[in-house]
């Protein structure tokens, strides 16, 4: 259940960015991008996100999960691609050798507090 470390993190990162003094109970809503290789349930981090955002003192806060898709670049025919299931192939050149460009990682992109 790796959705609550991930929960935990984002509630810790937001109390680091918000500026000193700011007034927590003010955050209204977390909007994250997580890669589709990280395995992570949705339904699971909301869940887990709302049992703990109380503890870091964000009662209010909702949070948006966005899914960013995996996308590759082949190393022999330079062909960027995208992947639905977890199969690094090159559909142009059949090559097993390629790189990830995106879809992976947990980036929280914006905080929105109340005015």
């Amino acid at each position: 259940m790796h959705e609550l470390y991930i929960a935990e993190s984002i509630l810790a990162l937001t109390v680091k960015l918000l500026p000193p003094g700011a007034d927590r109970n003010a955050v209204r809503r977390l909007e994250v991008e997580v890669g589709q290789l990280d395995a992570v349930v949705p339904e699971n981090l909301h869940f887990l996100f709302n049992a703990v955002k109380g503890s870091f003192g964000m009662p209010q806060a909702e949070l948006l999960i966005g899914i960013e898709e995996v996308s590759c670049q082949c190393l022999d025919c330079e062909h960027i691609f995208t992947i639905d299931l977890p199969i690094f192939i090159c559909p142009a050149c059949q090559s097993g050798r390629i790189d990830v460009l995106q879809g992976r990682g947990i980036r929280l992109i914006k905080i929105i507090t109340e005015d």
